[in-house]
């Protein structure tokens, strides 16, 4: 069990080292939305719900990026139809193929 959870670490760690070097600001903010749903266990939620555990500052920092790059892609994906934002710590992934493929550099 320690070595699967070793393993699984590594790779998020991997993971979080791609995400700063080489993607675009919407790659990374794709790429930390489609990862958030799966980190509260305890706290469910339905399909294509996600509760932001930070404030937009805070992700700034997580992802290497603005504050203001932050909201202006936030802002660019509520355009596309994308997400929608009922509140300020919860957003609803309207399209979820489109944001992996922003995750992905597909678009």
């Amino acid at each position: 069990m320690l070595l699967h959870r070793t393993s699984h670490e590594l790779a998020a760690a991997q993971n979080q080292m791609l995400l700063l070097g080489r993607k675009t600001a919407i790659e990374r903010l794709a790429s930390f939305l489609l990862d958030l749903p799966g980190h509260d266990p305890a706290r469910p939620t339905a399909p294509g719900h996600v509760r932001l555990p930070m404030k937009r500052g805070e992700i700034a920092d997580y992802l290497g990026l603005t504050i203001e790059t932050v909201s202006r892609v936030l802002t660019r994906m509520k355009a596309k139809g994308i997400i929608s934002m009922p509140s300020q710590s919860d957003l609803i992934v309207e399209r979820p193929d489109l944001l992996r493929a922003h995750a992905g550099g597909e678009i």
